[in-house]
């Protein structure tokens, strides 16, 4: 058996196809499958139930993949180590970002770490809190940029910054620059789909105002993007809630719309997460400095921030 024989038992796993695992491999399809019979005849166990579309595991085969992916992980952290060693900055860097942190964020500081790192293959996904979160654990993922404490044990966070909320208020009432939960009309709130962890800091906030708690949230705006959010609060007249830096992509007019929160002020906080085995340790700190410097600027303190939690 080898480490060939390992990643594309891997990819058909991951495409649930043979063909579409050759291609990602490089390979014929004759070559991939010719390659995991011979390993499964070696270790005497069938992986995968070739009569089923999509090809799906075994019973057996599901306990030998968590196997495979242990090894093949450890392998490419060896791999890691030696190049840190070395002195050398190359291979992948997987990262994952929530889609209320992506828009935003990412513009300030992503072009210039890849001029910086050019030999390092930067892929960035946008994916939920949970989703993140399990591709760290699968070591799917190098990195998770989001809304923390996750607090799982097999997991490190590190803070990058305090992001304040704001109100986005589309409703015509004009005169006020700062508001308290309390003073929210809840009939005009305009949410986030399930599963975005702003929608559950969104009712976080609300639960500031019991006396509110009752009310009909009368848009439930099935969507994972903060630009449409803006948008269909815009055309229902609405209200919504907005991380601080989405402020920064608003036209002139849309500000207008922008009211600030009373203190405390409701913040959350963003930080990168990385499984506790985690290597490429010089790439890690090079990213943190760049994303806290690109913010520190355009980030305002807040006096007595109330931190709202991610989930």
């Amino acid at each position: 058996m080898n480490i060939q024989q390992f990643q594309y038992v891997l990819a058909v796993v991951d495409s649930n196809n043979f063909e579409l695992a050759a291609e990602k491999c490089f390979v014929t399809q004759s070559t991939l499958s010719t390659m995991i019979n011979k390993f499964e005849d070696e270790i005497g166990i069938r992986i995968f139930n070739r009569k089923t579309k999509p090809v799906t595991l075994t019973k057996e085969g599901g306990n030998i993949v968590e196997r495979l992916r242990i090894i093949v992980n450890e392998i490419e952290l060896l791999n890691n180590v030696v190049q840190e060693l070395k002195g050398e900055m190359v291979g992948d860097l997987k990262i994952g970002i929530i889609p209320t942190i992506a828009p935003y964020l990412l513009p300030l500081f992503v072009y210039e770490f890849a001029r910086r790192f050019p030999r390092v293959n930067i892929q960035i996904k946008e994916m939920t809190t949970q989703q993140i979160q399990d591709n760290l654990l699968k070591r799917n993922l190098d990195m998770g940029i989001l809304a923390i404490p996750l607090v799982h044990k097999d997991l490190q966070e590190l803070d990058l910054y305090n992001e304040p909320f704001l109100i986005y208020d589309c409703t015509g009432n004009e005169g006020r620059s700062e508001l308290s939960p309390v003073d929210l009309n809840y009939s005009k709130i305009c949410l986030l789909e399930e599963g975005h962890c702003v929608r559950t800091q969104v009712y976080d906030i609300c639960e500031q105002s019991r006396i509110h708690e009752d009310s009909d949230m009368n848009i439930k705006f099935e969507s994972g993007s903060m630009e449409s959010l803006i948008r269909i609060t815009e055309s229902r007249e609405g209200i919504t809630i907005l991380p601080y830096l989405a402020y920064n992509g608003l036209s002139e007019n849309a500000r207008q719309n922008i009211i600030r929160f009373k203190n405390p002020v409701p913040v959350r906080t963003i930080g990168l997460v990385t499984h506790q085995y985690f290597v490429k340790k010089d790439l890690k700190n090079a990213l943190v400095e760049l994303i806290q410097s690109s913010v520190e600027h355009l980030i305002p303190n807040t006096e007595s921030p109330k931190v709202i939690s991610p989930v």
